[in-house]
C-alpha cells in the first residue's frame, strides 16, 4: 500500500464545469452548467502508485483521506505508474482516469468511477438536409467561325480561346458522417453513430474520450458552418471627363480623401488552385479601403466625372455556400426554325416554319461565396458581378432569306416580312478571388468604355431630302469614355446582434402591414 500524505484543505475560486448538454445545437449553443465541487474535492494530496498495486485500492485510500464519498466500480482491474505530490485531490483522480481509461463523475458531492464502456448520447445538429452545387464558367473565345470555341483546323489556324471555370459542391451531412466515423475510429474501443437527417439528430454510442471530441468537433462546427456574412455593393458607373479620359486617378483619390489602400487582390486570384492565370486581371484595379463609407467613395469619385448608381445589392451569405442576386429584366427575342422539304412521290415542296423564345437578361447578376475565419474576421471572397445593358437591336437575316425562298415569282412579293429583331447586348463583368478584413471595403475598377454618339439637328420634314438636311441641319458626333466602379464591403453578421438601424427604421416608416415585424 503507497504512502499517502494528506494537505490541507485549500479553496479554489475558479469553478469546475460539468460535462457536456445532451444537445449540442448549431445554431444557438445552450449555456454550459457550471457545478461548485465541494471544498473536499481540492484537498491536496500526494500518490506514489507503482504497476503491482491495485487502482482500487488506491481510490478508496484517497477518498479516505480527502474524506469523499466514492462510488467504485467493482470490474476495475486497470494498472498504471503514477506519481504526484501535493496536488489537488480531484486533479489526481482526473489524471489517473485518463491513464487508466476511467471515467468519473460527481454526483450530489460524491465521486463515482467506472470503466470506460461505450454509452449512448445524442446531439442536436440542425441543418438544411440538402446538398448543394455550383459551376461558374466564363469562357472568351475570338474564332468568328465557332460560338463554343476554336474550329477545328490545323495548329496554325488563327484562333484563341480563354475559359475561366469555377466549381463547388456542398453537402453538409455527407462531410459530417465522414468526420464522425473518422472520429469513433480512434481508441482501442470503435463506437457507432447515426444520423437522422431529417429531425438533425446524431445518436452516438462511444466512450467519454469520443464523446468529448465529438462535442469539440460540434462545438467548432457551429461557430464555422453557421457564420454569415452580409456582402453589400455600389455598382457606380463614372462619365469621365476629358482630363481623365486615361481613367481614374486613384492615387489622387487616396491622397485628397480618408481612403486608406491596404492590399492588391490581383496576385491571390492568380494564384488561386481553381483559377485559369490566363484571365484577364492584370487590367483590373482591385485594393481594399478602410475609414470610408459608400458616400465617400462616391463623392470623391465626382471630381473625374458624372456619377451614376446602377444598383446597389446587398445579401446575406452563409459560410462556404454561393448565393446568386439577380436584378434584371428578360429581353425577349425569338430564334426562326426553318425547314424546307422535297417530296419525290407527289413533286411537291413543303415548308415549315417556327420559332424558339430565347431571353437575356439585361441588368445585374452577381453570384458570391464567402469563406469566412470568425477567430481573425478575414473573409475570402468569390465574386463574380456581371453588368449587360441593351445597346442595340439588329434584323434577324434569316426572316429575309426564308422568306425570298419561299416566293417563287417576284408578282407573289406583297409585302416586306416582319422583321425579327435581335438584341446586342453589352456586357461588364468581373471573376475575381478577395481577401477582406470584417467590414473592410473592397473596390475595383478599370473597366472602360468608349461610347460613340450622334447627335441630329434640323428642321422637321426636311431632313429626310439629302440637299436641304445638309443646308438647315447639323450633325455633331463624340464619344465619352465611362468606367465601371464596384465597391464591397463585407461584414460579419453577429446572429444575436440587434438589427441594423437603417433596416429598423425601413421596417418602422415604410412597412404598413398591420403585423410589423418586431426584431425582439
Amino acid at each position: 500500500m503507497p504512502k499517502l500524505d494528506k494537505g490541507e484543505a485549500k479553496e479554489l475560486a475558479t469553478p469546475v464545469e460539468q460535462a457536456e448538454p445532451d444537445a449540442i445545437r448549431i445554431r444557438i449553443p445552450p449555456k454550459k452548467a457550471v457545478q461548485i465541487l465541494p471544498k473536499a474535492m481540492y484537498t491536496l494530496v500526494s500518490v506514489s502508485v507503482s504497476e503491482g498495486i491495485p487502482l482500487k485500492s488506491i481510490f478508496i485510500e484517497l477518498a479516505r483521506q480527502a474524506n469523499v464519498d466514492l462510488q467504485l466500480d467493482p470490474a476495475i482491474d486497470a494498472k498504471i505508474i503514477f506519481t504526484s505530490q501535493n496536488r489537488p485531490f480531484i486533479d489526481i483522480i482526473r489524471a489517473m482516469c485518463e491513464m487508466a481509461n476511467l471515467r468519473f463523475d460527481v454526483i450530489n458531492g460524491a465521486l463515482r468511477i467506472e470503466r470506460d464502456t461505450p454509452y449512448s448520447k445524442n446531439y442536436n445538429v440542425q441543418f438544411l438536409n440538402l446538398s448543394r452545387s455550383s459551376e461558374n464558367q466564363l469562357t472568351v473565345a475570338t474564332d468568328v467561325f465557332s460560338s463554343i470555341g476554336p474550329a477545328k483546323g490545323s495548329a496554325g489556324d488563327n484562333v484563341s480561346k480563354s475559359a475561366l471555370k469555377a466549381t463547388t459542391k456542398n453537402d453538409f451531412w455527407d462531410e459530417l458522417e465522414q468526420n464522425l466515423k473518422t472520429i469513433v475510429q480512434l481508441g482501442s474501443e470503435k463506437g457507432s453513430y447515426s444520423i437522422h437527417r431529417q429531425a438533425g439528430l446524431v445518436s452516438l454510442q462511444a466512450n467519454r474520450k469520443q464523446h468529448i471530441q465529438v462535442e469539440k468537433y460540434l462545438e467548432q462546427l457551429r461557430k464555422v458552418a453557421c457564420c454569415q456574412v452580409l456582402i453589400e455593393a455600389k455598382i457606380i458607373e463614372v462619365t469621365l471627363k476629358d482630363e481623365y479620359r486615361s481613367g481614374i486617378n486613384w492615387q489622387n483619390v487616396n491622397a485628397k480623401g480618408d481612403l486608406a489602400i491596404t492590399a492588391n487582390f490581383g496576385d491571390l486570384a492568380k494564384k488561386s488552385s481553381f483559377l485559369d492565370p490566363t484571365s484577364a486581371q492584370a487590367d483590373m484595379v482591385s485594393f481594399g479601403a478602410s475609414g470610408s463609407s459608400f458616400s465617400a467613395i462616391a463623392n470623391m469619385l465626382q471630381e473625374f466625372g458624372f456619377v451614376r448608381t446602377l444598383s446597389s445589392p446587398r445579401l446575406t451569405v452563409m459560410n462556404n455556400q454561393a448565393a446568386i442576386l439577380k436584378v434584371a429584366q428578360n429581353k425577349v427575342y425569338f430564334r426562326l426554325n426553318y425547314d424546307k422539304m422535297y417530296n419525290s412521290q407527289n413533286n411537291r415542296e413543303s415548308t415549315t416554319v417556327s420559332s424558339d423564345i430565347q431571353t437575356v437578361p439585361i441588368g445585374l447578376i452577381m453570384m458570391v461565396q464567402p469563406s469566412i475565419d470568425p477567430e481573425t474576421g478575414e473573409i475570402i471572397l468569390f465574386l463574380r458581378p456581371s453588368i449587360s445593358r441593351l445597346t442595340q437591336s439588329v434584323p434577324d437575316p434569316a426572316v429575309d432569306i426564308a422568306y425570298n425562298a419561299s416566293i417563287t415569282d417576284s408578282t407573289d412579293r406583297k409585302s416586306s416580312p416582319t422583321p425579327s429583331m435581335i438584341p446586342v447586348v453589352e456586357v461588364r463583368e468581373i471573376d475575381s478571388v478577395l481577401r477582406l478584413n470584417n467590414k473592410e471595403m473592397a473596390i475595383l475598377g478599370g473597366l472602360m468604355e468608349v461610347r460613340s454618339s450622334e447627335h441630329k439637328q434640323g428642321i422637321p420634314g426636311l431632313g429626310e431630302v439629302p440637299l436641304l438636311r445638309d443646308l438647315t441641319g447639323s450633325i455633331s458626333e463624340g464619344d465619352t469614355i465611362v468606367e465601371l466602379v464596384i465597391v464591397l464591403k463585407a461584414t460579419i453578421v453577429d446572429n444575436g446582434a440587434a438589427p441594423d438601424a437603417a433596416d429598423q427604421r425601413l421596417m418602422e416608416k415604410y412597412t404598413t402591414d398591420p403585423r410589423p415585424l418586431n426584431p425582439s
